[in-house]
């Protein structure tokens, strides 16, 4: 009897302690993983700063393709010029959040555009169509994998200083994307050859549209027919996510829709195309959206898809969720204001990246160079109403 009564009491006790480290477990580490969220979300500057400061060491590095392990020197050199272009979009979108210490972040997004003019920094291009993205302008290939990428940051500057050095750049690429999306069948243009990926092009059709806004110009008419193209044949209607890749052929979808590029898409057209970014956003939201114990994830395939494995784009993907559609909804989250899954994925982002604060930066250990270009970008995404209160106080 006494034996059964102390039995009773340890199960007791058993159960107790077992309850306390399972609502520990749920409730402690996304919780303080999270902890910085809210001062992210609002913009108060300083671990953004942070970052700021991360990149701007990045640019006094000699970075060269060997900084970067793909496997494939063509991703490689992806890998360098993304870490540039991203940079450069995150000074800008903190110059724009913190339009009084524009002059401290402005020159360093000008020094990432002049990296980017740097032939090397192009060879990954150049070796995929045979001919420099930037020599060739005059030419046939398209070059959507280099030329919507740089333009957009092109487009970007161009909207932050009316006086922009690269002015004439930015008008010439502009109107030789134009022009080579007028005449695709398709109103797509190659990232490389007989490669069409809906992303890129998301760059492309941002990057004009950008300009548009910067210059007072007028694609609209090419735009609108680039957007309803988009809605109707390059995205899954039954998820609403955007195909990966399209059959140069017929135009047909040729890789499922996925969310790394749903999700970096939906972060170009924020900058021209807010309804359909927020439309892909809602989208990607209820297909994809999931997590474990409080963390925040994004799955690659929506679940009327297969699914598969991960690929330079997604990156690892772990149990259905990737590393690169739960990066890039961060921006989402915040250029659509929605601070509820923002706190979920900055927990996730927080776990597995790794930061580390040292002299008054932050390095996301596990990422490397692009992982930290990427960091910086998603984590300054400027909500639609900054951009639009720019926007409108510019042309005032």
């Amino acid at each position: 009897m006494f034996k059964n009564k102390i039995t009773a009491k340890s199960l007791l006790r058993l159960a107790i302690l077992s309850v306390i480290f399972f609502l520990g477990v749920y409730f402690i580490p996304h919780n303080w993983c999270a902890r910085e969220a809210g001062t992210v979300f609002r913009n108060d500057g300083g671990i953004q700063g942070k970052m700021a400061r991360q990149a701007e060491k990045m640019l006094s590095d000699d970075l060269g393709r060997n900084n970067f392990k793909t496997g494939s020197d063509l991703f490689n050199g992806e890998w360098l010029f993304g870490t540039y272009m991203m940079s450069g979009m995150g000074f800008g979108q903190m110059a724009l959040m913190h339009p009084d210490r524009a002059d401290e972040y402005l020159p360093h997004m000008e020094e990432c555009i002049r990296k980017i003019q740097d032939p090397y920094v192009r060879e990954f291009d150049k070796k995929s169509w045979g001919d420099d993205p930037i020599e060739s302008l005059d030419r046939g290939s398209e070059h959507a994998a280099f030329l919507g990428y740089y333009n957009l940051l092109l487009s970007f500057h161009r909207l932050l200083d009316n006086g922009s050095e690269f002015s004439k750049l930015n008008d010439r690429i502009t109107e030789v994307l134009a022009a080579r999306l007028d005449k695709s069948p398709f109103l797509l243009l190659q990232s490389y050859p007989s490669e069409w990926y809906p992303v890129d092009n998301c760059a492309v059709f941002a990057s004009i549209g950008l300009y548009d806004r910067a210059t007072g110009s007028d694609h609209s008419r090419l735009l609108n027919l680039c957007m309803t193209k988009l809605r109707n044949e390059y995205t899954d209607p039954r998820s609403g996510l955007l195909y990966q890749s399209i059959d140069g052929n017929n135009g047909k979808m040729l890789d499922a829709p996925r969310g790394s590029g749903t999700c970096l898409g939906l972060y170009f057209l924020s900058f021209s195309e807010p309804s359909i970014s927020r439309s892909l956003y809602v989208s990607a939201k209820r297909e994809l959206q999931g997590g474990l114990l409080g963390f925040g994830g994004m799955k690659e395939y929506p679940a009327s898809e297969k699914g598969g494995f991960g690929d330079i784009d997604s990156g690892p993907v772990i149990f259905g969720y990737g590393v690169s559609p739960t990066g890039f909804m961060i921006a989402g989250t915040r250029i659509h204001d929605d601070y509820g899954l923002f706190r979920k994925l900055y927990s996730t982002a927080y776990l597995c990246g790794s930061p580390c604060d040292s002299g008054g930066r932050r390095n996301f250990a596990t990422g490397g160079h692009i992982g930290n270009a990427i960091m910086f970008v998603v984590m300054t995404a400027p909500s639609e109403k900054i951009l639009e209160d720019f926007c409108a106080r510019r042309i005032k």
